[in-house]
């Protein structure tokens, strides 16, 4: 990957002297950043551009290449890879558009680049993307014209679609926060942000990462690579509706992926997750100031409404107003003029004008032990004080960069004085609103936490996979796509997950005999393959009593479905021992086409559907992520106890989870498992399932 961002070399293919040519903006932009390798133009045309001489082919060119950008018509990227691979050429960005974007008819042209490119041992950023950028050498690609009015930062972006990478660039630069290297991606049939992603992590210019992303290319290896970074990972992953899915389509491409299972994906391997530009920006600012290491905050303002609406925010993001000390704020209060003012914190100092001590309490308090950041609202409207208010932006900066604290300056001014002070203050972001500098401290909280929790992965949950296996197989082999529930509670057994006790009959009398051993009262309920949802067609019967109950049962039930002689040869009913007490959890999971198994847990029986108050997490899970899934579901009160009922045996669902969670792992031809309910028993007497449905995905062995 370092050969996109630090060539010695660059080739535009595709250029011509003609002001509507899109290669042009290319070319322009390597002089325009001062680029620092050489720079070769090729296109059928010939000519020159800028001084510069556009040769007519790539053989033409007198010297080496390390790299070729390429933007010609997408028939001819054939015969132009191919060019390059007899040359040596050995990296290409491709920004070509016309491909399968515009229909699956171009298939067959992208399926002979990839070839054309793998038989000479290419690798190619696109096509249908607008390049790659690289601020410490002036790399610069885009074909969308812009000058260099950026700074050198931490900050790399890696973006699907080029508009939305140039978005974010002109936000950063706005804001004069800068960044290091950039990469649109587009199609991306060769290089994946997974492949740029790791090297970024590895790359010391970069500190921290931003992604958008339509599809994910492979869910699992994001997360690998995210889960073991030290830096900071920004991720907008959209196309997450039917109509947005449909227009990335037909712009790259993408496929879309389950929001929920992205979201928790991105929350397991510690990517924060951003919807939209402004939460962009947001993450991007709390990157660019050091970490809040805590929750405990100082307001200072120099407004009292202000100061009330800082406060306010504070709150609504969880901080916890420090006090300032007596001494402190007695010091300060002798310096006020007509001491009408009731200090504490918030802190107003609207009855203040000495700008030396504005910058004496912020750094004072930035001192403190007890304080693990600080939200300044500074207020002037450019005609007094405009000079003072300048310097003390400065300070407060250099301040802040000194003690590895934040503060989060707020500066209510002039667009004009906003323009200077973020200019005479690269890297350090300025807010316009209360509301935004705390949600900003609130961000950077959550990244210090995120990198304090970094550790081992979770250890498997032990199973006897060949027995599950061997279950399967022979379902798979009488050409199953579904488990009977016989079959299903064997796969559970298997992994340790206790089942309510059970039994599958053939005849009722035998039906009976077994009820007699489990113990009254028992469940009978219908076992076919046609029957998804057994309670709906009447294929469930709960409390039976007797033997003349579960006899009489057992001839209705098999009545169902012309099940009383099943051609199979298949006992078709089962009695289970009926289970009373504890509330009723879901625990289930499914096989994600980009993340693999995913694993989730909810209120059982019907309130899993009726109400969708569902945790979901990604494969395998940790006893915290187990913990976590629980205690997120609204219903999770039920099994802390409530009046008279006792708390229920929560460790025992968790450990269920887990095995759970380590089957779909070691069993992908298992594409969805439900187990509901589980009964949650009191605390220490564990858990019993006492349904399952196991649903098979065809062709798939493990």
């Amino acid at each position: 990957m370092r050969g996109f961002f630090y060539p010695e070399s660059v080739a535009v293919v595709g250029v011509s002297p003609a002001p509507t040519n899109l290669g042009r903006a290319i070319a322009y932009h390597l002089f325009e950043f001062r680029y620092t390798g050489r720079v070769y133009l090729v296109g059928l045309k010939g000519g020159s551009f800028l001084g510069h001489t556009i040769y007519r082919s790539l053989h033409e060119v007198p010297g080496r290449v390390e790299l070729a950008v390429v933007l010609t018509p997408a028939q001819t990227l054939p015969d132009v890879i191919r060019a390059c691979g007899e040359l040596g050429i050995r990296r290409l960005v491709i920004e070509s558009a016309g491909f399968r974007e515009l229909g699956e008819e171009r298939r067959s042209l992208e399926e002979e680049v990839t070839a054309t490119a793998r038989r000479y041992g290419i690798r190619f950023i696109g096509p249908n993307c607008i390049g790659v950028m690289n601020k410490e050498n002036g790399l610069a690609l885009p074909f969308v014209p812009f000058r260099d009015f950026f700074h050198l930062g931490q900050l790399s972006i890696v973006s699907q679609s080029g508009g939305v990478g140039v978005a974010i660039l002109n936000s950063v630069a706005t804001e004069q926060l800068g960044f290091s290297k950039f990469a649109s991606i587009g199609n991306k049939l060769d290089t994946d942000e997974n492949d740029l992603l790791e090297y970024l992590l590895e790359d010391e210019a970069t500190g921290v990462i931003f992604l958008y992303l339509e599809g994910v290319a492979d869910g699992r290896r994001l997360m690998e690579l995210a889960s073991r970074s030290e830096k900071l990972i920004i991720a907008h992953k959209s196309n997450t509706s039917e109509t947005s899915a449909r227009i990335a389509r037909s712009h790259t491409a993408s496929l879309s992926v389950a929001d929920d299972v992205v979201s928790a994906a991105f929350r397991q391997c510690g990517i924060h997750r951003v919807t939209d530009m402004r939460s962009a920006m947001d993450a991007i600012r709390a990157c660019s100031l050091p970490p809040m290491r805590g929750n405990r905050l100082a307001v200072v303002s120099r407004s009292g409404g202000h100061a009330v609406v800082a406060a306010d925010a504070a709150a609504k993001y969880g901080f916890h107003l420090q006090p300032f000390p007596e001494a402190f704020l007695r010091m300060v209060e002798s310096r006020l003029r007509a001491g009408v003012i009731r200090l504490g914190n918030p802190m107003d100092l609207g009855d203040l004008f000495d700008f030396e001590l504005f910058h004496q309490i912020v750094s004072q308090t930035l001192r403190r032990d007890d304080i693990d950041g600080v939200l300044m609202v500074h207020n002037y409207n450019g005609v007094f004080f405009d000079g003072e208010s300048r310097g003390l932006v400065q300070a407060i900066r250099k301040t802040c960069e000194e003690i590895q604290k934040p503060v989060a300056l707020c500066l209510l001014t002039t667009e004009e004085e906003l323009r200077i002070n973020r200019r005479t203050n690269p890297g350090y972001p300025l807010f316009t609103e209360p509301e935004e500098a705390a949600c900003t401290l609130a961000i950077s909280r959550e990244f210090a936490s995120r990198r304090v929790r970094k550790g081992e992965g979770p250890k498997a949950a032990p199973g006897d996979a060949e027995k599950a296996r061997a279950i399967l197989a022979a379902a798979s082999a009488r050409g199953s796509h579904q488990l009977m529930p016989d079959e299903a509670f064997s796969v559970l057994s298997a992994y340790g997950i206790p089942v309510a006790p059970w039994a599958a009959t053939g005849s009722a009398a035998e039906a009976a005999a077994r009820a007699a051993e489990l113990g009254f009262p028992v469940a009978m309920k219908v076992m076919a393959e046609e029957i998804v949802h057994k309670s709906d067609v009447g294929g469930v019967l709960l409390n039976c009593l007797s033997n003349a109950e579960v006899e009489a049962g057992f001839d209705r039930l098999s009545s169902l479905a012309g099940l009383s002689s099943p051609a199979s040869g298949r006992q078709p009913i089962l009695v289970q021992k009926m289970v009373v007490e504890g509330p009723e959890i879901f625990v289930g999971g499914r096989q994600d086409p980009t993340f693999g198994a995913v694993v989730l847990l909810g209120l059982g029986g019907v309130y899993v559907e009726v109400l969708g108050d569902v945790a979901l997490r990604v494969a395998p899970i940790t006893p915290a992520e187990a913990w976590e899934m629980i205690d997120e579901i609204r219903g999770s009160g039920l099994l802390r106890g409530v009046r008279s009922q006792g708390p229920a045996d929560r460790d025992a669902l968790v450990a269920v989870v887990r095995r759970i969670s380590q089957l779909l792992c070691d069993l992908p031809e298992i594409g969805e498992i439900d187990v509901n309910p589980v009964k949650v028993l009191s605390a220490g007497r564990g858990c019993v399932a006492v349904d399952c449905r196991i649903v098979l995905t065809p062709g798939v062995r493990s």
